[in-house]
């Protein structure tokens, strides 16, 4: 047997459709009557009788039956071993004293090693469910405090409210549950009876709400935990044993095919969907291309054209040279000449530097230069020389012509 731990329970989802049908073709309740799994057309389950218990045949035997607690004896014990071969020896060896049916009826399942428990004191936290002569044989048998606490977090109490209620909680990894009976009459009472000084909550499950409580807890059915409770067939018969094996194989099978086909063609769907987006999408984004490379055409053609036009006036190409020590307080042109008035330290180097620029003749001084708080006043004018134009370099076509 695998040992397995309890996880911490999260917020159950709504039970899938293919479970609850599967649950009314292939499971049953025992309590002493067997009940059939019934799905109402507002998409609940519930647990309808079907046959008592001297009627049931192995033709009417549902392949997975979870029993009622009050038709099983429940243990739980903690052994010095971690080993699961040594606990497997262990359990054979106490199993020994029964009886060959009740050695059939028995089955328990390792949660593991107690986490309260120091390290290097290796134990075991074991279950034991031993059902009643009267449980039907089957395929699967589950009790149903096991799949009841499955659906309930650490330390919750959960009663299910029937003709004999029932109380399950699980406590340091291991499963304790009881009926209903004079002494044990509340939550409280069992929480004291199975040693538990303070519990955490209640969860109440009305009777009507049994079915889907325990579809709950097989939707948090572990393989470990199912491997603990399956039933070895002893039937000569072989065609028996391959179908009771290979029926419920095949019919999972077969639902999780057409579940993955459902789900490939609505990818497929889906997929041609956003394809068909993309490639209206695509369209667009050529036209836009399309566009841009027209503009792009009529902004190449423009900038070439421009480069050959001047559109800078030579004289912001002298007076450049003069803003960095110069401040001018008057910038005019008359007949031909550029005047400049302004004040600088040195009056003789701007009209030095003007002397030297190549797009003036005849620099001069209009006006004697006079002092005005340690700076220089000028009045200086110039002549600019016209400015030549630039012409588009020969091609090669043109050039070899000309040879």
């Amino acid at each position: 047997m695998t040992a397995n731990t309890f996880q911490p329970q999260t917020a159950l989802s709504a039970l899938p459709m293919i479970l609850k049908k599967l649950l009314c073709s292939m499971a049953g309740y025992f309590d002493g009557n067997l009940h059939r799994f019934i799905l109402s057309d507002d998409g609940q389950l519930t647990l309808q009788t079907t046959l008592p218990e001297a009627t049931l045949t192995n033709k009417n035997k549902p392949p997975f039956i979870i029993v009622a607690r009050q038709c099983y004896s429940e243990k739980n014990r903690t052994y010095p071993v971690e080993s699961k071969s040594e606990l497997k020896k262990l359990m054979a060896l106490e199993f020994s004293a029964l009886t060959t049916k009740q050695r059939a009826n028995t089955f328990y399942h390792n949660w593991g090693s107690d986490t309260n428990i120091k390290k290097g004191n290796a134990q075991s936290q074991v279950n034991i469910w031993q059902f009643n002569d009267n449980v039907p044989t089957s395929f699967l048998r589950l009790p149903e405090s096991l799949l009841l606490a499955l659906t309930t977090p650490e330390g919750q109490v959960i009663q299910v409210k029937s003709e004999q209620s029932t109380y399950v909680v699980r406590v340091n990894n291991v499963i304790h549950s009881l009926c209903h009976t004079a002494i044990i009459h509340s939550a409280q009472r069992f929480a004291m009876s199975i040693g538990v000084a303070q519990l955490h909550s209640t969860k109440l499950v009305e009777n009507n709400a049994l079915a889907t409580q325990l579809a709950k807890g097989i939707k948090k059915l572990s393989l470990p935990l199912i491997l603990s409770f399956l039933q070895v067939p002893k039937d000569t018969n072989r065609l028996q044993i391959l179908k009771n094996i290979f029926i419920p194989f095949l019919m999972v099978i077969g639902v999780y095919l057409s579940v993955s086909s459902g789900y490939l063609i609505l990818k497929e769907y889906r997929l041609q969907q956003k394809l068909a987006e993309q490639s209206s999408e695509v369209s667009i984004a050529l036209k836009q291309q399309v566009n841009f490379d027209k503009q792009l055409s009529r902004y190449t053609a423009l900038k070439s054209f421009l480069t050959t036009q001047h559109t800078r006036s030579p004289l912001w190409l002298v007076m450049v040279e003069l803003f960095p020590t110069t401040q001018f307080t008057n910038i005019r042109v008359a007949q031909n000449r550029v005047v400049l008035r302004g004040n600088t330290q040195k009056a003789t180097e701007l009209l030095e530097i003007l002397s030297k620029s190549k797009q003036v003749k005849e620099a001069k001084f209009d006006f004697p230069i006079r002092k005005n708080r340690n700076k220089e006043v000028f009045v200086i004018s110039f002549e600019l020389l016209a400015p030549t134009m630039v012409t588009a370099e020969p091609t090669l076509a043109s050039t070899q012509g000309a040879k």
